[in-house]
């Protein structure tokens, strides 16, 4: 893989770049990173996932960006489409993480105001003895009877709002301790998150496909009326994707202080 800016062009591997960025908690809130692939013409999935837009290179950087969280935290969606299970690093994954203080693996959130998951997902069903069981944060609203269904299988947190709320749901990460979380929650979470402010860095993958159809963008729905503005801190290739780190302006410049 090529860095090709800043320059000069140097090869560089992504698992020891990426979890070794600086990432300074905000006031009052963990650090949080957007990672998010979509195709030259802008589709978020092909097919119905992102996965299809992927190559082995987006694969290497989505593992390199995993190292880099405490959390991960995903939609229900995102978490029925994609077929989520727990994340179980491999061995440079989880020596980069140690490296860089962090435990060995991360843990796994998911926000979901009407828990409507199958117990038959990976996350539930092929959990091991010993991993911690997912996190799923849901509302003030929930029935009772879907908590007591999920609580078997893992641990369900309801928020103060009927819905749960970026600011809710940080909140409830940095209380265990997150110092830094990822979102790959899907482009109407992210839209979410860009409407609260709270997108410090995205890390984005350009496939070289043109895919057409009727994909949303990465961001969708969101109703914020002034652009959040976005410096790239680098740029990578392999493979003709291209990968861009963005850093918010005010995430840059606590970077840079």
């Amino acid at each position: 893989m090529r860095r090709l800016l800043p320059g000069p062009v140097i090869d560089i591997d992504p698992m020891e770049l990426y979890p070794a960025l600086a990432r300074p908690r905000p006031a009052g809130r963990p650090w949080l990173m957007v990672n998010m692939i979509a195709s030259a013409d802008g589709a978020s999935a092909a097919d119905g996932t992102s996965g299809a837009l992927g190559n082995p290179a987006d694969e290497a950087v989505f593992s390199a960006v995993r190292a880099s969280a405490d959390w991960i935290v995903a939609a229900a969606g995102t978490v029925r489409a994609e077929r989520y299970g727990l994340p179980r690093p491999g061995a440079a994954s989880r020596r980069a993480r140690l490296a860089a203080g962090r435990a060995e693996r991360p843990r796994l959130a998911v926000v979901t105001a009407s828990l409507d998951l199958d117990l038959s997902l990976p996350l539930f069903a092929d959990q091991r003895p010993g991993e911690d069981p997912p996190l799923i944060l849901t509302g003030s609203a929930a029935a009772p009877g879907a908590v007591e269904r999920l609580g078997a299988v893992s641990e369900v947190v309801r928020l103060p709002s009927p819905r749960p709320q970026p600011a809710q749901i940080l909140a409830e990460l940095d209380r265990r301790g997150a110092g830094v979380v990822l979102s790959e929650g899907g482009p109407s979470f992210n839209g979410q998150l860009a409407d609260a402010g709270v997108i410090d860095e995205l890390c984005l993958s350009v496939a070289p496909l043109v895919a057409g159809g009727a994909s949303t963008r990465i961001v969708h729905g969101s109703t914020r009326s002034v652009p959040q503005r976005m410096r790239v801190d680098h740029l990578l290739e392999a493979s003709d994707t291209l990968f861009v780190r963005y850093l918010s302006e005010p995430a840059r410049a606590r970077t840079a202080s």
